[in-house]
């Protein structure tokens, strides 16, 4: 049985979009993640329903990825706090949180633990105090952690699959991690070596360099990790 869940984000650049979006193309998926950071505030919370209502047969995460972090909008800490409390009252089964970013939002939200992602996006470089950052995360005992960085050469790739089974061994399975870009392309499909349980695909436009097809996804996944219980 595979392991690894497969998350597929969903960018809707407006209100209509989301008529056009058909459930059935997403059977491969075992999340769908909501990157509602391609819309207006307002907008977000006007299409909330209907997107939630729509994808009910989905475990969803929703994501605000800012543009410090790589996404598309940019808000105060109060306005951030604002939609993700909003969001909340839908019950989504995850929210991601950037946790250097948005650090008092966190705080507010310490309640909803079991539900967060708590995430950092590096598009530059995997930083060298890589472990560090992931053990401050991992001691907020959030559902997820997750990290997604750039590496600059092959090494970088390695590194982040060692540092990856070292904390899933430390800390047990609740991390997320890849690294962005064609050269670390391995990173979203080694979930079942390093410990990483999700990855990211994508289904026509991806929402991160280096994202893998679902469809090639879940062949690469089924073809690696279906046979590891016999």
């Amino acid at each position: 049985m595979r392991k690894t869940k497969i998350v597929v984000p969903i960018m809707l650049t407006d209100l209509t979009m989301l008529d056009k979006v058909s459930v059935s193309d997403y059977g491969g998926a075992d999340i769908i993640e909501w990157r509602a950071d391609f819309l207006a505030a307002d907008e977000i919370l006007s299409l909330a329903p209907k997107f939630f209502e729509k994808f009910k047969d989905f475990k969803i995460l929703f994501t605000l990825r800012t543009v410090r972090e790589g996404g598309n909008i940019q808000v105060s800490e109060k306005k951030y706090l604002q939609i993700l409390q909003e969001i909340l009252t839908y019950q989504p089964d995850f929210i991601d949180i950037e946790y250097f970013t948005h650090g008092s939002t966190f705080a507010a939200l310490r309640e909803f633990r079991d539900k967060i992602v708590l995430s950092y996006h590096n598009f530059d470089e995997i930083p060298t105090d890589l472990t560090e950052r992931l053990i401050k995360m991992d001691k907020e005992q959030t559902a997820f952690v997750k990290v997604a960085v750039m590496p600059e050469r092959e090494c970088d790739v390695l590194d982040l699959l060692q540092i990856t089974r070292d904390m899933t061994l430390e800390y047990g399975e609740h991390f997320i991690t890849m690294a962005m870009g064609d050269l670390g392309r391995i990173s979203r499909i080694s979930g079942y070596l390093t410990g990483s349980c999700w990855t990211f695909a994508s289904l026509e436009k991806s929402s991160a360099p280096g994202q893998i097809s679902l469809k090639d996804t879940e062949k690469i996944l089924n073809l690696l990790e279906n046979d590891l219980d016999e």
